[in-house]
């Protein structure tokens, strides 16, 4: 140890006051550049890469864009799910009200044709009871979940002013594909 010593304080000696702080300044760059710049030169490579893959996904998906406007409107249509694919979407929105813990005890659903389109419309409605958060949750949840969803309406109503649940009619509209 007292080797150790006698060596610093002997190149202290021969490098002097500037010397000494030039050597201090200079293992405080390289712990700045260790601790900051380098973690963030990989994250700019990281997203340089991310970038170049979205740049790729992006010129794929311009090249498959029908420019006819009759493909264009059977493109739209075609992103509509099939009929048949209605029990699956049902039970979508039922796992996500299990996911808040709200309990659908009945419900009324009604098939609504339109004369003009190649749509259907599925109305749903349920009676929900629960916490507002909770509410939301399910609809931010069923509605993420299923793109072909809209909420067409919902009404809440509260039995007291100081009561945490309220009572909820919600009407939910599932587009599905007439020709799927």
């Amino acid at each position: 140890m007292n080797r150790l010593h006698a060596l610093f304080g002997r190149g202290g000696a021969v490098l002097g006051l500037s010397g000494v702080l030039g050597i201090a300044l200079l293992v405080a760059v390289c712990g700045f550049y260790v601790s900051a710049l380098d973690p963030q030169e990989v994250q700019i490579a990281d997203l340089q890469r991310e970038n170049m893959q979205l740049q790729r996904q992006t010129k794929v998906s311009h090249q498959a864009v029908p420019q006819d406007p009759a493909e264009k409107l059977a493109a739209f249509y075609g992103a509509f799910p099939p009929a048949k694919e209605l029990p699956d979407l049902l039970e979508k929105i039922f796992g996500a009200a299990r996911q808040e813990t709200l309990v659908l005890e009945h419900g009324e659903y009604r098939a609504l044709n339109d004369s003009v389109g190649e749509l259907m419309r599925y109305q749903v409605t349920l009676p929900v009871q629960g916490t507002y958060p909770q509410i939301r949750k399910f609809l931010r949840s069923a509605l993420a979940g299923i793109p072909a969803l809209s909420l067409d309406s919902i009404q809440f109503d509260r039995r007291k002013i100081g009561d945490a649940t309220v009572q909820a009619k919600i009407k939910l509209v599932v587009f599905l594909g007439k020709n799927s």
